[in-house]
């Protein structure tokens, strides 16, 4: 008997394990079988990874306490230019989890049980889609390991697809949208993961969820700069974490926090705090030196550090005991002890790292205040190889470096001038010397270094030595300029005179007579870039008169502005649209001798090469539309330039791209995502945002060849609920890695779709144009950015030619058909232009102008059209959505009442 039932329990066993290897099957033994095998053979040791990988990481990583602590060391550097690649440490979490939810998810819907009752619990799980009561786990352990690998977009994907698997579970949501919230912030998307933070901010939540919450907010507001709004949720993350490591980066990350915002008494009691938590002593000894930088006391915190340099076990550390004894005596504006200290860090430095460059800021911003820029800019010179991009004086630091670099082989010159002149060793010679360098030192004090006290000193030091000199006129309006933006009218004014009675006839006194010249001169960069934005929009709309004018009032204010060439060509350009080809030649030859070397210098002289081969300049030329000076790409050579990838079977990804800020980059990685866990159970996709000038896109990797890629894109451009979620209109570009890496190096665009639409695109599915047109419109606003010159035909003239006429068969968009009106117009105009009367050619011209506001009253009737539709569909969505989570909130409503119903019941009996 007892043998008959060992036969019949191993008969049961092999029948369950059978039935149980199934997914198909959805049976509550099959679900047991899949639940068990999810968590304690898969989960389990995927969990184990994770959490030892997490450790390495924690336990290796070392902290750079000069700079602001990071909350977690492996998080994403905002200043990190490196492309990251995909994967890391968490790959083989991320490898088990794949495998788990492959294996192990239930999809298929379990016949109804006749005996259940009818509830609204049991129908809700009825209609859920996945039946693996374990298999949540699985998708949240995947997005975390993504989190952790610092991918964060396939991180995004992954927990926003849980968050849509799992609507019906609303813990599995909020850990979902907590990590989002972490991944978010990690990328820069505060305002996605601010929304995510209201959401959660309302919502009760467990203790471990709370926590976790608590502590990505804190981190959220940090990466904002948001301190003091982050100060009560980093407390409460730090009494929270359990990893001493952790508790104690956090600890100190809270000191740097009271102490950027000038709370020196708590910051001091945060870093003590670090010392009560089995810290370390090279971690003590940080805090130390961090207390010292905040200490209120009078010598207490210097002589401990002096204790500490006296300390045989601290010799690697004196540079660091010093410079914080020279932190602490330049906070009491003890400045020769400061320095003193500081060149004893200096000094006793054994690293040469970012220690040692933190000195050499401090001695160089000494030196910079006190106008000794030979020393200042050596220290930082040396300083900026070391010192790490994130640290918040890199910026300061490479901007004085620059232009110390620029200033201080002047001073050198006119140091050892003087020296030489002293001994009167050449004096005639030395005297020229002396007054260029001076001259040049000027300058750069001005309108380098705005240092406008050294450079009055300069500039007085030139008048009185060099009473008779050339430059003398320059001088003058230097240090009218100079008195004007310091406030002193007096000087301004004397100066001005100066000019006026002594070089009545020059460019400044002319200059000065206008009345606004005193406000030009406060605002000279501003007014000169918006006078210039003016004529350029005047150009493109061919107002002759205009743009001449201007020229004439930019020759009298800004005749040595930067911008200068530019109003020249814009000049001579319309003399080309006013018919006078005489003035043409005389102005850019005066552009080409004036300003030699420009890229309006080398428009200008193919201009005249063309016509000076007997080419014939239309005379109604129109104005030029905006092209990147520097792409230089004739239409039909586009791809010439450059030599292509052609090899298809090679590494390709496909990049979505549309024009900046078109549309919520989360909304298209979702629709990528869901589409993707939809259609490829086995294969997966990284994907990421870069950019392709000029163009944002979203690329989606790997794939084994061009045609693979293809394949993938028209499927995409074929599934209705991606193009019921993506409105906004993208262009889907296959590309190999190759040829990706030659358009980042700066190959323009245009080359890249004149080789594939040649070279590429046969055999690929009609469902989805590779190459899509986009024009982003231009628009010209008064900002100080130059706004760019250039004609349609970047490189050569507007001469008489043949553009290339669209064939018949194809369909012309909008702006082909606007573009092809133009060309039917300028050549009739071409073939008749020396038979037309003036009279002729008036109304042609307007003719023309009445065609192309008809065209743009057309447009924008078509454009509010699509935005009418627009806005009807997005309240459509938005009711349906309203909808939707009312009747969420009534089903979760039932659900608790079933539950809270079941559970007395139980109580009952």
């Amino acid at each position: 008997m007892h043998a008959y039932l060992k036969h019949i329990a191993a008969g049961m066993f092999i029948v369950l394990l059978c039935t149980g290897c199934s997914t198909k099957r959805n049976t509550p033994a099959t679900r047991a079988w899949h639940e068990l095998t999810t968590r304690y053979n898969i989960y389990f040791n995927a969990e184990e990874t994770y959490n030892e990988a997490l450790k390495s990481i924690t336990e290796s990583h070392i902290d750079n306490y000069q700079t602001w602590l990071p909350m977690y060391p492996n998080s994403a550097d905002p200043n990190d230019t490196v492309v990251k690649q995909p994967g890391g440490p968490f790959d083989r979490v991320v490898e088990k989890m794949t495998t788990a939810i492959q294996e192990h998810s239930i999809t298929a819907k379990p016949r109804r049980d006749p005996a259940q009752p009818n509830t609204q619990e049991y129908r809700d799980w009825l209609r859920q889609n996945e039946f693996n009561p374990f298999i949540d786990r699985a998708w949240l352990l995947m997005g975390k390991a993504h989190v952790q690998n610092k991918d964060y977009t396939e991180a995004i994907s992954v927990l926003s697809y849980t968050v849509r698997l799992f609507a019906y579970d609303i813990d599995v949501v909020s850990e979902a949208q907590i990590w989002m919230m972490r991944a978010y912030t990690e990328m820069g998307w505060f305002s996605d993961a601010e929304g995510l933070a209201l959401t959660l901010q309302v919502r009760r939540l467990p203790k471990d969820l709370h926590d976790k919450f608590t502590e990505f907010y804190a981190f959220l507001l940090i990466r904002q700069e948001k301190y003091r709004d982050a100060l009560p949720f980093l407390i409460q993350t730090v009494k929270s974490e359990k990893s001493g490591i952790q508790k104690r980066r956090l600890q100190f990350l809270l000191g740097q926090v009271y102490a950027h915002l000038g709370e020196r008494e708590n910051a001091y009691n945060a870093f003590e705090q670090i010392k009560k938590l089995s810290t370390p002593y090279d971690e003590v000894f940080n805090a130390l030196v961090a207390q010292s930088q905040v200490a209120t006391g009078d010598g207490e915190i210097i002589g401990e550090l002096q204790k500490m340099a006296e300390n045989k076990k601290n010799s690697t550390y004196l540079d660091r005991i010093y410079a914080a004894i020279g932190d602490v005596y330049l906070s009491r504006n003890n400045v020769e002890k400061a320095i003193e200290n500081y060149l004893l860090a200096e000094e006793k430095s054994v690293r040469n790292g970012v220690e040692k460059a933190l000195t050499q800021v401090a001695l160089g911003d000494i030196y910079f205040e006190r106008k000794d820029f030979l020393k200042a800019g050596s220290r930082y010179s040396q300083a900026l190889g070391a010192l790490p991009r994130s640290s918040g004086n890199y910026a300061r630091v490479e901007f004085r470096t620059d232009v110390l670099g620029e200033l201080v082989p002047h001073m050198e010159v006119l140091v050892r001038q003087d020296s030489l002149r002293q001994l009167a060793v050449q004096p005639d010679e030395s005297d020229k010397i002396i007054e260029g360098e001076l001259f040049r030192i000027g300058s750069i004090a001005k309108d380098r270094l705005g240092d406008f006290e050294f450079a009055v000193e300069v500039y007085n030091r030139h008048l009185t030595d060099f009473p008779e000199s050339i430059r003398r006129k320059e001088v003058y309006h230097q240090l009218y300029q100079l008195y004007l933006r310091m406030g002193n009218r007096a000087m301004a004014k004397s100066l001005k005179d100066k000019i006026i009675s002594e070089f009545p006839q020059s460019e400044y006194a002319a200059a000065m007579s206008d009345p606004d010249y005193e406000h030009v001169v406060r605002n000279y960069a501003r007014v000169q870039d918006s006078l210039y934005q003016q004529t350029y929009l005047a150009y493109r709309q061919g107002q002759v008169e205009t743009v001449q004018g201007n020229f004439k009032r930019a020759q009298k204010l800004f005749f040595n502005g930067h911008l200068m060439p530019k109003f020249m060509l814009l000049n001579a350009l319309s003399l080309a649209q006013s018919g006078n080809p005489e003035q043409l030649n005389t102005a850019l030859s005066e552009l080409i001798q004036k300003h030699p070397g420009t890229e309006e210098t080398k428009m200008a002289q193919q201009i005249l090469a063309g016509l000076s081969e007997g080419k014939t300049l239309v005379a109604n030329v129109q104005p030029f539309s905006g092209i990147d000076w520097e792409s230089h790409i004739v239409a039909g050579n586009a791809a010439d330039s450059v030599c292509f990838e052609k090899e298809k079977n090679l590494p390709h990804s496909l990049l979505l791209l549309f024009s900046p800020n078109s549309l919520r980059k989360n909304e298209l990685l979702f629709a990528v995502s869901d589409f993707n866990f939809s259609n490829f159970q086995i294969r997966s996709f990284h994907t990421d945002y870069t950019y392709v000038s000029p163009y944002e896109a979203l690329q989606i990797k790997p794939f084994r060849s061009f045609e693979e890629a293809g394949r993938y894109a028209s499927m995409l451009a074929g599934d209705s609920i991606f193009r019921q979620n993506i409105t906004t209109g993208i262009v889907p570009l296959v590309i190999s890695d190759k040829n990706l890496e030659i358009l980042r190096d700066g190959e323009p665009l245009e080359n890249y779709i004149s080789f594939v639409t040649n070279e590429l695109s046969d055999g690929l599915s009609d469902s989805i144009p590779l190459i899509v047109s986009v024009k982003i419109p231009q628009t010209i606003t008064e900002t100080e950015k130059n706004v760019p010159l250039e004609p349609e035909k970047t490189g050569k003239p507007d001469i008489a030619s043949k553009k290339p006429t669209p064939k018949q068969s194809e369909r012309l968009t909008d702006e082909q058909r606007l573009e092809e009106l133009e060309r039917k117009a300028e050549e009739a105009l071409r073939q008749t232009g020396d038979v037309f009367s003036k009279r002729d050619r008036e109304r042609i011209l307007k003719e023309r102008e009445e065609a192309r506001k008809e065209w743009i009253k057309q447009r924008e009737r078509d454009l509010k059209q699509r935005e009418k539709v627009r806005k009807e569909i997005l309240k459509q969505r938005e009711r349906e959505r309203k909808q939707k989570l009312k009747e969420q909130e009534r089903l979760r409503k039932e659900k608790l009442k079933e539950r809270e119903r079941i559970v007395q019941q139980r109580n009952e009996k």
